[in-house]
C-alpha cells in the first residue's frame, strides 16, 4: 500500500508543477486569446450593463408605485418623481413590461454575443497550443506519456471552454447585477451603501481565506487526472500484448490505483467546495440580520419611505445572495484558470531548434514564426525541383539524452546523388538512429549532415542554412510500419493540397492501386493508423504518396519487412523503377532486397563496421551472424 501511495505521488509530481499565484503569462495568455474580440466585447458589455439595470431597476419603479398609494399626512411618505406624478396603475403596468421586456432583449444579445466572442477565444489557445506542441523536440514525446498530453487538450482544456463560454457571461453578469444594484441602491437609499461595501469586504475576506487552499485543490485533480488517461491509452494501444501476456489482471490494478487516487483528489475538492460555500452562507446570514436591523432602525428614525426602504432592504438581500454567487463563481473559475495556466506552459516551452511557428498563428510568444510569402516560396524552391541529392555524415554523433548512451559515434560517410545506398546491421546497432539524425529529430551531439550540399537551420550560427521544414521536404520516407492519417484516401496523399488529381491517379496506378484511382475513390475512408486496411495497402499507399512528394532522397526503412510477396515486388519494383533517378538510402533485413545496391554500409553499435559494394559486405555480414 506504502509503495502505491509513493508510485502516486510521483506520478502527479512528475505532472504537477504550479503552485502559489498564477504567473503573469497566464494572464498574457488570455489577453491574446481575447484581444481580437475587445470591441465587440465591450459594446457586448455595454449590453449587458443595461440590460441588468433594467431588469433591476423594476423593483425602483415598484417602490414609487407603493409611495403613490401613500397618504399625504403619513410621515413615511415621499414625494413622488416629477416623472411619475401622474401615473396610474396602467402606466405603471406599462413601463414595468417594457422594462422587463428591454432588459431581457439586452441580456440576451449580451449572453449571446458574448458567449460566442469567448468559444472562438478559447478554440484559438487550442489551436495556438496545438501549433507549439507540435513543434516541440521529440525529447519532450519520448518523456510524456501520450495521455499526459491528451489531458491538456481534452479535460484542462475542456474546463476551459466549459466556463469561458456561456457560464463567464454568467459571471459577469453577476458583476453587472452588482453594479447595477449599488446604482439603484444609491437611487432608493444611500444610507444602504456602506452596507454593500461591508457585505462585499466580509465576503472577500471568507474567499481570500480559503483561496490558496481551493487553488491547490484544482491543481492537485488536473493532476491526478493525467495518470490514470495515460494508462488507458498505454493499455489500449497495447490490447494485443496485454492479452497475449494475460496481464489484464495487473494493468487493471494499475489503472484502479490511478483511479482511486483521482477520486481521492475529487471528494478532497468536494470537501473544500462544501466547506466554503457553509462558511459563505452563514455570512450571508449574518449579514441580512444586520440589514433587517438597520431597515427597523431606519424607518424609526424616518429616514426613508416604505417604498424605498422595501426597495433598498430588498437589494441589500439580494446583493448578499449575489456577492456569495460572485465568489463561489470565482472558486468554479479557479478550476478554468488552472485548465488556462496548464495550456500556457505548452504555449512557453521551447520549440524544436529551427521550428517556426505558421504564418496564421496570432499569439506573440518568444517562438519563431513564418511570414505568409516565406511559407509559399518554400514549395517553390529550386532545391525541391532536383531530380537527386548527395547525402553527407560527416563526424556525427548523437545521443538520445544526456544521460544515455551513444547512439552514433563519430559516423562519416557519403551518399552520391542517384546512388542506391543499402544499410545492415543487428537490431540496436544504430539504423534507425541514422534516419533520425537525417531528419534532425534530435539535436546531434557532435558532426554536421547535409542534403544537396545544405544544412538545416536548427543553429544560428550556421551560415547558407536552409529552412528546417524545407530541409526535411527533399527527404521522403517509407517505413516498416506505414503512417496514414485519420480522414480520405486524397487526404492522406495530397497533404500540403497542391497536386492535382490526374497526378495522384497516375500514383495509384503504378503503385497497383487502380481501381481506387478516381474520384470516389479519393473520399474513400482512412481510419487511425489505416486500421481498415491491410498491412500490404497501407505500404501502397505510401508508396504513391512517396511518388507524388517527388523529393531527390527516397529512404525506405525495413518497407518490405511484414508484407506479402506480392506488395514486397512491388515495392523492390519501386526501387529499381520508380525512384531510378532518385537518391535511394535503403534499410533492409533481407539481404535480398539490397544485392542491386551501388553500396552498401555495415553498421554495428553506432559505428561503421564496413562500408564497400554490396558484394563485398552482404557475404562478410551474412558470415558475421552465422558465427554468432
Amino acid at each position: 500500500m506504502e509503495k502505491s501511495k509513493i508510485q502516486n505521488r510521483r506520478q502527479r509530481e512528475a505532472e504537477a508543477k504550479f503552485s502559489g499565484g498564477y504567473q503573469k503569462s497566464v494572464f498574457q495568455t488570455l489577453w491574446l486569446a481575447y484581444r481580437p474580440y475587445l470591441a465587440r466585447i465591450g459594446f457586448a458589455f455595454s449590453l449587458g450593463l443595461m440590460g441588468r439595470i433594467l431588469l433591476l431597476g423594476s423593483a425602483n419603479v415598484i417602490g414609487i408605485w407603493v409611495d403613490s398609494f401613500c397618504k399625504p399626512t403619513s410621515q413615511t411618505c415621499k414625494a413622488l418623481p416629477t416623472f411619475f406624478q401622474t401615473y396610474q396603475t396602467g402606466d405603471f403596468v406599462s413601463l414595468l413590461l417594457l422594462i422587463a421586456g428591454g432588459g431581457f432583449l439586452l441580456t440576451l444579445t449580451y449572453r449571446t454575443i458574448f458567449s460566442r466572442l469567448s468559444a472562438k477565444a478559447v478554440s484559438q489557445l487550442y489551436d495556438e497550443t496545438t501549433y507549439r506542441t507540435s513543434r516541440f523536440p521529440m525529447s519532450f514525446f519520448d518523456s510524456n506519456p501520450a495521455g499526459r498530453i491528451i489531458t491538456r487538450f481534452s479535460s484542462d482544456y475542456g474546463n476551459v471552454f466549459r466556463l469561458f463560454g456561456g457560464p463567464l457571461a454568467e459571471f459577469l453578469a453577476i458583476i453587472f447585477d452588482l453594479i447595477a444594484m449599488t446604482i439603484l441602491i444609491a437611487l432608493a437609499s444611500p444610507y444602504y451603501l456602506p452596507m454593500v461595501g461591508l457585505i462585499a469586504i466580509l465576503n472577500y475576506g471568507v474567499y481570500y481565506f480559503n483561496r490558496a487552499q481551493l487553488r491547490e485543490v484544482r491543481r492537485s485533480i488536473s493532476a491526478s487526472r493525467s495518470p490514470s488517461i495515460a494508462h488507458f491509452a498505454e493499455t489500449a494501444q497495447g490490447a494485443n500484448t496485454v492479452r497475449s501476456f494475460n496481464k489484464q489482471k495487473s494493468f487493471f490494478e494499475r489503472f484502479k490505483r490511478f483511479d482511486l487516487f483521482y477520486l481521492e483528489q475529487k471528494l478532497r475538492s468536494a470537501k473544500i467546495l462544501g466547506l466554503f460555500s457553509l462558511q459563505m452562507n452563514f455570512l450571508t446570514a449574518v449579514l441580512l440580520l444586520a440589514t433587517g436591523i438597520m431597515a427597523w432602525v431606519l424607518l424609526q428614525k424616518e429616514l426613508l419611505s416604505a417604498g424605498s426602504i422595501g426597495v433598498a432592504f430588498s437589494f441589500v438581500a439580494l446583493s448578499g445572495n449575489t456577492v456569495q454567487m460572485f465568489f463561489e463563481w470565482m472558486s468554479q473559475f479557479e478550476e478554468a484558470m488552472t485548465g488556462v495556466e496548464r495550456l500556457d506552459s505548452y504555449l512557453r516551452k521551447e520549440t524544436e531548434p529551427g521550428a517556426l511557428l505558421p504564418a496564421k498563428a496570432q499569439f506573440t510568444t518568444q517562438h519563431l514564426q513564418y511570414a505568409s510569402s516565406q511559407e509559399e516560396q518554400i514549395f517553390h524552391s529550386p532545391l525541391l525541383q532536383l531530380v537527386s541529392a548527395e547525402v553527407e555524415f560527416q563526424n556525427v554523433t548523437l545521443r538520445y539524452r544526456h544521460d544515455l548512451p551513444t547512439a552514433l559515434k563519430d559516423v562519416s560517410f557519403k551518399v552520391l546523388a542517384g546512388e542506391r545506398f543499402g544499410i545492415v546491421g543487428r537490431t540496436g546497432s544504430g539504423k534507425s538512429s541514422l534516419i533520425q539524425a537525417l531528419f534532425h529529430l534530435y539535436p546531434l551531439e557532435q558532426g554536421k549532415i547535409s542534403v544537396a550540399q545544405v544544412r538545416p537551420r536548427t543553429d544560428p550560427q550556421i551560415a547558407d542554412a536552409v529552412d528546417l521544414n524545407l530541409f526535411r521536404r527533399l527527404i521522403s520516407f517509407i517505413s516498416q510500419d506505414p503512417v496514414l492519417f485519420k480522414g480520405t484516401l486524397l487526404d492522406n496523399l495530397d497533404v500540403d493540397h497542391h497536386l492535382d488529381l490526374p497526378s495522384i491517379f497516375a500514383a495509384l496506378q503504378r503503385v497497383g492501386l487502380s481501381d481506387w484511382a478516381n474520384p470516389e475513390g479519393m473520399l474513400r475512408p482512412i481510419e487511425e493508423r489505416g486500421r481498415n486496411l491491410s498491412l500490404g495497402e497501407r505500404q501502397l499507399i505510401c508508396m504513391a504518396r512517396c511518388l507524388l512528394q517527388a523529393c531527390p532522397v527516397v529512404i525506405m526503412d525495413e518497407a518490405t519487412s511484414s508484407i506479402d510477396p506480392q506488395s514486397e515486388e512491388l515495392l523492390t519494383k519501386a526501387t529499381e523503377e520508380f525512384f531510378q533517378d532518385r537518391t535511394q538510402i535503403i534499410i533492409a533485413h533481407r539481404l535480398s532486397t539490397l544485392k542491386k545496391c551501388n553500396r552498401v554500409l555495415w553498421l554495428q553499435n553506432g559505428e561503421i563496421k564496413m562500408l564497400g559494394a554490396a558484394g563485398d559486405v552482404l557475404p562478410a555480414f551474412e558470415a558475421a551472424n552465422l558465427s554468432l
